[in-house]
């Protein structure tokens, strides 16, 4: 672990933190329950919300750089023609206590909406142009993320390298060391967060660095789920030992209601729709899609070159795990949250079918 610049965090120092980002008028998103148990990211307005034990959320950070339904501009129709209204400036957000598998996937979205690609000089065909939406909310927001000193029972993010700890791409990393938390600093804006709120932090020291050390050690060797969990199956889907008849096994138990997919904070499918909300007023609106569904790749003329659910799941198998992928990519495409091992009704999760491929002859 490359050193870092550490402070301490009092838990009890928690509450005044948050009163004084509301206060500030930030946003605050943090791990909530909800009616049923479960928990998910949502924005808060009390530190009395955040939940006190959590593995992680059905729905994580994903809920706020990607929003299942955001709106991309409006439109007004008028005697000189049509005009568009785009969002205003939002305050500033920071997001508390998300798991390293959820900032990881952040980080990848960084890299699928093109964060940080140039438009203008310099730009060549084939670069990726930058969302501008999605630039603006990365841009306002600080990331505060919560290592795991022990994984959850459905968790294998140790086998793809986005977790129990992380050694970089955060803002700021918090490790519980009981009464208080070790706080890393991962970015300039992290440091300037702990700048701003100075008086509630305090100086980390080796030892606290030797013991954040010791208990990521510890972590790793709670999980369920081999080191080499992937890296087998990956080999047999790119040599072409996953034949069709494994993809019609895997469809057999899957009932298509993309469950998996929507849970999954890598998955990054839209659609996009226009809404008239008078006769000279709308608005066009993304959503929250899935390759799953039948109609994602279903063309025009009525033609599906996806038209089979085996050929559906060999597609969103094959884009999260195959090397075409990963040389496209920074990551791999699955963070090891285990979201869809808790969600598919069908049991054919992630864990469970990269186990089928580690069988394959």
């Amino acid at each position: 672990m490359p050193e870092k610049t550490v402070y301490s965090l009092a838990k009890a120092q928690v509450p005044e933190l948050i009163a004084k980002l509301l206060k500030s008028r930030n946003e605050v998103w943090a791990p909530v329950k909800g009616e049923g148990g479960d928990t998910f990211l949502a924005q808060i307005d009390s530190a009395k919300q955040i939940a006190p034990e959590y593995v992680n959320g059905f729905l994580g950070a994903k809920r706020y750089v990607f929003p299942q339904l955001e709106e991309l501009f409006r439109f007004k129709k008028g005697k000189n023609g049509t005009t568009l209204q785009t969002e205003t400036d939002q305050p500033r957000a920071v997001i508390w206590g998300i798991r390293p598998c959820d900032m990881s996937a952040v980080n990848y979205f960084d890299s699928f909406f093109g964060q940080g690609a140039k438009s203008g000089p310099g730009w060549k065909s084939g670069d990726p142009l930058p969302d501008p939406l999605y630039e603006k909310r990365r841009e306002r927001v600080v990331f505060i993320t919560l290592a795991c000193n022990q994984a959850g029972p459905k968790c294998f993010c140790v086998c793809t390298d986005s977790g129990p700890f992380l050694s970089k791409g955060f803002d700021i990393q918090l490790t519980d060391l009981g009464t208080y938390y070790l706080v890393e600093v991962g970015s300039t804006k992290g440091e300037e967060f702990v700048k701003e709120f100075k008086t509630l932090f305090g100086t980390g020291n080796e030892n606290d660095v030797k013991l954040r050390r010791k208990l990521e050690t510890e972590a790793e060797k709670t999980f369920q789920q081999p080191v080499s969990f992937f890296a087998k199956a990956m080999r047999k889907l790119d040599g072409g030992k996953v034949d069709q008849k494994f993809w019609e096994k895997v469809a057999g138990y899957c009932i298509g209601c993309g469950g998996c997919i929507y849970v999954c904070p890598m998955c990054s499918c839209f659609d996009v729709d226009d809404k008239m909300e008078s006769d000279t007023d709308g608005l066009r609106y993304r959503s929250w899609d899935t390759c799953d569904f039948a109609g994602f790749t279903r063309e025009v003329s009525g033609h599906n070159p996806r038209a089979s659910r085996a050929d559906r799941r060999k597609r969103w198998f094959y884009h999260k795990l195959s090397m075409d992928y990963l040389e496209k990519n920074p990551v791999i495409g699955c963070v090891g949250c285990g979201r869809c091992v808790v969600t598919c009704p069908g049991e054919v999760d992630m864990a469970t079918v990269v186990r089928w491929m580690r069988k394959v002859e």
